[in-house]
């Protein structure tokens, strides 16, 4: 019976101190997407199916470890995996959307001498860093790799270096030539291959864009990578380089998430924003590159850069971790689960899961996670969130805001569980995520990429539409809408006589969606008489 009826959306004020408000009936539909790192570039189609219907939104593919053969097979059996989806669940298409991260200055080390799996680094000893690439393939407990040629530059002498973070930790102790430096091991531990190098409070000499990046760039708009992400962004020029490369290549821009993981990036958080399409808070490099006094209050930092996120209407990711535990090993423990509750609570929009070599690891954690977010999410709508939401709003609105501000209100006032969007480029969404509505929006659009773009968003769920193309544009609209109404009965969404609002043009000139309509669900099938 649960199967068939919709989910109850309560907006109202949520008393946290009571605790019957754990006893509110739960979401059916995950609203926060979640990026999962595909490292295996031998993975079957049957497993990313898999993967697509326990709810990946995003993949993203580990650019380190697969030549470009392998992601281009990796891209065709997400295809055919997606299409399986389609017959299966006899829908239009299944849009997932894939993504690419950029090298910018990351830095990694090289891999370990004799094929070992791991050296051990004891507390004490001394070690020479050094990226003089005929020790790529030669780390050992005396000289280890470091692919960054700003190396001498970047780290002076006390500067404390993380590898893995802080598996072992290095105290720089001097200068030995142009390429290596000496330090110090304060905290032994283990190495394997290409583990991450973060060093603390260093600024980064490495350009903005390097010569690998434009290369990335280039595959990604050449086989039409959906996103790109951009970790270590200091500066909003970063952003505006890539946007101008992708201009002079007259290809359409894909979705840019960029990652925060240097106190330069988090002073110029306001400028990052007005340029990005969303933000990603990389815990896997931020705590080791920010100053000490910093690494213990990554809590505020993470609440704070949700409230910037919220208030410029741009998604948030989590990334670094997010069950790693249960992706290593199957089992949840109480710490992971409550961090991710805590990102939820706190307003995060979507989560980026590290890579796993093991499918059935990662449905489990996929199945973990929205079990989760049924739970959870319901206690993040609350009338108190839309006032503050509202009133944070600077006044005069133009007219494109004021018709969205209309519809997630009609639709709070209504209790409407889905908001309808025919839409062209997708600029309507991005205006209702800034307003956070507690309903699911279905979108509809003839374009593919539009659609592939919108997975990043919070509680959208898109539709392709490839009916016939009327002559009038009236019913054009009208197909559009009645088939996200369809679509919305045949999965228990609305019931007969349900109330859901439309979000649309006007008129074929209006050049923004400035009309709101409320309907009552009037038609009926098997399942609902059932």
């Amino acid at each position: 019976m649960w199967l068939k009826n919709p989910e109850t959306i309560c907006f109202k004020d949520i008393d946290f101190s009571k605790t019957s408000v754990l006893k509110q009936p739960p979401f059916r539909i995950r609203r926060c997407p979640v990026i999962i790192t595909l490292a295996d570039s031998h993975i079957t189609a049957v497993d990313i199916q898999k993967l697509l219907e326990a709810g990946m939104n995003v993949a993203k593919f580990k650019m380190s470890s697969s030549t470009r053969g392998d992601k281009i097979r990796l891209l065709g059996k997400i295809d055919r995996a997606a299409q399986a989806c389609s017959i299966k669940y006899n829908v239009t298409d299944w849009p997932v959307a894939s993504c690419i991260e950029l090298k910018t200055c990351v830095v990694k080390t090289g891999l370990l001498e004799f094929d070992s799996e791991f050296i051990i680094l004891e507390k004490n000893s001394e070690v020479i860093l050094t990226y003089d690439i005929s020790y790529f393939n030669k780390c050992n407990a005396e000289r280890i790799f470091v692919d960054n040629h700003f190396l001498v530059n970047d780290v002076k002498v006390g500067t404390e270096i993380s590898l893995a973070a802080d598996e072992i930790i290095l105290k720089c102790i001097g200068v030995v030539d142009d390429k290596s430096i000496k330090c110090v091991v304060t905290k032994g531990g283990k190495l394997s291959n290409l583990c991450s190098v973060c060093t603390r409070h260093a600024k980064h000499s490495r350009p903005f864009i390097t010569k690998k990046d434009t290369e990335i760039i280039r595959f990604a708009l050449e086989y039409q990578i959906d996103t790109i992400i951009i970790n270590y962004v200091r500066h909003p020029d970063t952003i505006k380089k890539i946007k101008h490369f992708v201009r002079t290549l007259k290809i359409k821009r894909p979705f840019i998430l960029c990652g925060i993981c240097t106190e330069e990036g988090l002073v110029n958080i306001d400028e990052i924003l007005k340029e990005t399409d969303g933000l990603i808070l990389s815990r896997e490099y931020l705590p080791y590159e920010i100053e000490k006094s910093q690494q213990y209050r990554l809590t505020q930092i993470q609440k704070w850069l949700a409230g910037k996120c919220l208030q410029a209407g741009k998604p948030l990711y989590i990334s670094g971790g997010v069950f790693e535990h249960a992706l290593k090993t199957g089992h949840f423990i109480d710490s992971e689960i409550s961090d991710v509750t805590n990102a939820l609570m706190d307003g995060v929009s979507g989560f980026i899961l590290k890579e796993c070599y093991e499918a059935d690891l990662m449905v489990e954690v996929l199945k973990g996670i929205n079990e989760l977010c049924y739970t959870v999410e319901p206690l993040t709508i609350s009338k108190t969130n839309f006032r503050r939401i509202i009133k944070e709003i600077k006044m005069p609105v133009n007219a494109a805001e004021a018709t969205a501000i209309s519809c997630v209100t009609a639709a709070n006032q209504t209790n409407s569980r889905v908001i309808i969007v025919p839409t062209v480029s997708g600029k309507t969404i991005r205006l209702l995520h800034w307003l956070r509505p507690s309903s699911i929006i279905i979108t509809v659009s003839t374009n593919i990429r539009v659609l592939r773009h919108l997975r990043n968003y919070r509680s959208v769920m898109p539709i392709l539409y490839k009916g016939e193309q009327h002559s009038k544009w009236e019913n054009n609209v009208t197909a559009r809408v009645l088939l996200a109404v369809e679509y919305a009965v045949e999965k228990s969404w609305l019931l007969y006589g349900d109330t859901y609002v439309i979000l649309q043009r006007g008129s074929e000139f209006s050049s923004f969606c400035d009309a709101v309509m409320i309907f009552n669900v009037s038609i009926s099938s098997k399942p609902l008489i059932e």
